[in-house]
C-alpha cells in the first residue's frame, strides 16, 4: 500500500513514520518538501505518487499566534486539506486528517461525541473546524481523527517544556481548570495506522484513556524530575492567553474504541513512556 505523508517534520509525523506497517511503502515530505498551501504543488504530488492513502499531517498549531496570523492559520489548517482532497479524489486516494478538541468550545457537561455541535471559541479551533469542512466537500473518501493534547518525545510539547524546565528547576504557574485527555503521538500513530488497515472512513475521535487538568499533569512532570515544589496552579482567568480556550473539551471516544477493539492505554501510562525515553535521552 502506497501511502503519502504530508507535515512530515513534525512530532506526530515522526511517529507514524516509526510506526508504519511492513506493507506500506511510505514517502514522508516534510513542509520543506511540499508545502500544503501550494495547491498546485499538492496536486502534482498525489497525482504523481499516485498514493491509496494520503495523510494529512500537516498543521499550524501555534494557538496563540494563530489570533494575529489567521490568515497562515486558514491556508494551513482550513484550505489545505480541501486541496488535498481534491487531489486524492481525482486518483481515488482516501485522505486521513487530523483535527483538535478545540472545535468545541468546552462548556459541555459531558465528554464530546462526535456528532456533537462545534463552537471554536478561537481562531486555531476556527480554522480546524473549516478544515474539516472543506475535506468534507472535497469528493474524496476521508477518515478525520480529532485528538486533543498531543505530546511527543520529537517535537515540542507542554510534558516536554515542563521536564525541561524542572530539570532547570525553573519553576512554573500551570492552569488548573482545563480539562482535558492528554494522548502519546506513539500510541495516536499506532491507532491510525489500525484504523487505516480496517478503512475507516468516518469522523472519530482518538485520545489516551483518561482526563486531567494541565496543572495534575505539570505535577507529575515535575514529580518525576524530583522538583514537586516548583509547580503550582493557577486559574485561566489569571494566565491571560492571547487565545481563549475551551475549559471542558474532554473527546469521548467510545466510537474509536469500538474500531480499535478497546481504549488506548491510559495517559498516566503514555505519560511515563515518554519520561523514561526524555530521561534516557534529553
Amino acid at each position: 500500500m502506497r501511502v503519502l505523508l504530508l507535515g512530515a517534520g513534525g512530532m506526530l509525523a515522526h511517529d507514524l513514520a516509526a510506526h508504519a506497517p511492513p506493507d506500506v511503502t511510505l514517502t514522508p515530505l516534510t513542509r520543506a518538501q511540499l508545502d500544503v498551501t501550494e495547491q498546485s504543488a499538492v496536486a502534482r504530488a498525489i497525482r504523481d505518487l499516485a498514493p491509496a492513502v494520503v495523510i494529512n499531517a500537516a498543521a499550524y498549531t501555534r494557538v496563540d499566534e494563530a489570533e494575529r496570523e489567521r490568515d497562515l492559520a486558514f491556508a494551513v489548517n482550513g484550505m489545505a486539506p480541501g486541496a488535498i482532497g481534491r487531489a486524492a479524489a481525482a486518483v481515488r486516494a482516501t485522505v486521513v486528517h487530523f483535527s483538535t478538541d478545540h472545535v468545541f468550545d468546552g462548556k459541555a457537561d459531558a465528554p464530546y461525541h462526535e456528532e456533537d455541535p462545534p463552537n471554536a471559541l478561537n481562531v486555531y479551533g476556527a480554522s480546524k473546524l473549516e478544515g474539516e469542512r472543506t475535506l468534507a466537500a472535497s469528493g474524496a473518501e476521508f477518515l478525520i481523527i480529532r485528538t486533543q493534547w498531543l505530546f511527543g518525545a520529537h517535537g515540542r510539547s507542554f510534558p516536554r517544556t515542563m521536564w525541561e524546565r524542572a530539570g532547570a528547576r525553573v519553576s512554573s504557574r500551570v492552569v488548573m481548570d482545563q480539562i482535558g485527555r492528554p494522548t502519546y503521538t506513539v500510541d495516536l500513530a499506532r491507532a491510525t495506522w489500525r484504523l487505516v488497515e480496517a478503512r475507516s472512513r468516518e469522523t472519530l475521535h482518538v485520545s489516551n484513556a483518561g482526563q486531567t487538568s494541565w496543572y495534575e499533569l505539570a505535577q507529575r512532570v515535575y514529580a518525576a524530575a524530583g522538583a514537586p515544589e516548583l509547580v503550582t496552579p493557577c486559574t485561566t482567568a489569571e494566565y491571560r492567553a492571547a487565545a481563549r480556550r475551551p475549559v471542558r473539551s474532554v473527546l469521548d471516544t467510545t466510537r474509536a474504541e469500538a474500531n480499535l477493539g478497546g481504549p488506548l492505554p491510559a495517559w498516566t501510562d503514555a505519560l511515563e513512556r515518554l519520561l523514561a525515553q526524555l530521561a534516557e535521552d534529553p
